[in-house]
């Protein structure tokens, strides 16, 4: 056992929490659910076993998801979820409370609640990093330089995009996509790609691999007219694949487009130009789907370069803040 304490970096993305001790090797994902007795806050389980629960529980118990759309929504129960990580990171350590660093999509004033969340479930200090600029670290990309960095996290009901220069945002934009995920699009729309390119049968293959059931009648609720009747005709027209079909006219995927492109309008037009020559840094569990980062490109008009990784690199992102913070705390001294 150690009496000192262990900093640790802390991501909240998807549906987890993730912890990582400093200096420690494999990060730790705590889904972020808890099974709570009905008419009461007595929490039965948490992480895996709670997300385990999920429409199997008896009428006198029910799962919550904490973290929603990448923010906490029942900040009541996310203590819990930090006592759990953070005593599983850090091991037998005692003493001391840790320094925790956390990257999170959330703004404004609930940044305090997850604050105080924390510091309740354990922790001596706490520091907030933005989700962007964490995966911008955490893929090796200098966010201390002058030139652009475009970086783009995309999770399956949530995104967060940034333009980034000099450690600092120059705009950025995120929050829920649609009022459906990419998950839900694909099931929806998998049968029109199937019935315009009835040979292309890797496509369902692509999808049952990924756990998605492709839908057995076409089903478009919420596709809107002027945007997936456009996309359809054009990329049938352009003589594409079943798969980027079925990519192609998703509704979020459209409405993620164009929250984008609103975000670089922003910029001065000669950041606009220099964006238009680097590429998007892509990362996310949505950037697993075969082909999104290639229509996601040809629907902003800029290269997406996709990183697809089992864990999300704001974790090490948050990691190296982490170092950084104890050097300065050294150096001060």
């Amino acid at each position: 056992m150690s009496i000192f304490a262990k900093d640790v970096a802390i991501s909240l993305v998807d549906d987890a929490f993730v912890f990582a001790a400093q200096g420690g090797d494999v990060p730790f994902v705590l889904p972020a659910y808890v099974a709570v007795q009905e008419g009461t806050d007595r929490i039965l389980a948490l992480g895996a076993e709670a997300k385990a629960m999920l429409g199997k529980t008896p009428v006198n118990i029910r799962v919550e998801r904490v973290l929603v759309e990448g923010m906490l929504v029942e900040l009541r129960y996310a203590v819990s979820l930090f006592k759990m990580g953070l005593r599983t990171v850090r091991g037998g350590s005692f003493g001391l409370h840790p320094r925790v660093v956390v990257s999170l999509r959330t703004a404004g004033p609930v940044r305090w609640a997850v604050k105080n969340s924390a510091i309740e479930g354990g922790a001596r200090e706490v520091y907030l990093l933005h989700v962007t600029m964490a995966s911008a670290i955490g893929l090796d990309l200098d966010v201390q330089q002058p030139e652009l960095k475009a970086v783009l996290t995309v999770s399956d009901d949530w995104f967060e995009f940034s333009v980034i220069s000099l450690a600092g945002e120059l705009v950025s934009s995120g929050g829920p996509i649609g009022s459906r995920t990419f998950s839900e699009d694909l099931r929806n729309h998998a049968v029109c790609a199937h019935q315009i390119r009835p040979e292309r049968s890797v496509l369902e293959d692509r999808l049952f691999s990924m756990g998605v059931q492709p839908a057995k009648g076409v089903d478009v609720p919420g596709w809107e007219a002027w945007a997936g009747s456009a996309e359809l005709g054009r990329l049938t027209w352009q003589n594409f694949s079943a798969n980027d079909i079925a990519i192609g006219i998703l509704p979020s995927l459209v409405k993620l487009s164009e929250r984008i492109k609103e975000a670089i309008r922003l910029l001065p037009h000669e950041k606009q130009y220099e964006l238009q020559r680097t590429t998007i840094h892509a990362t996310g569990a949505a950037m697993g789907i075969p082909g999104l980062a290639e229509m996601l490109g040809m629907h902003i008009g800029m290269s997406v370069t996709p990183h697809v990784k089992e864990i999300h690199p704001s974790i090490e992102g948050a990691r190296t803040v982490m170092k950084e913070i104890k050097l300065l705390r050294r150096n001060k001294g």
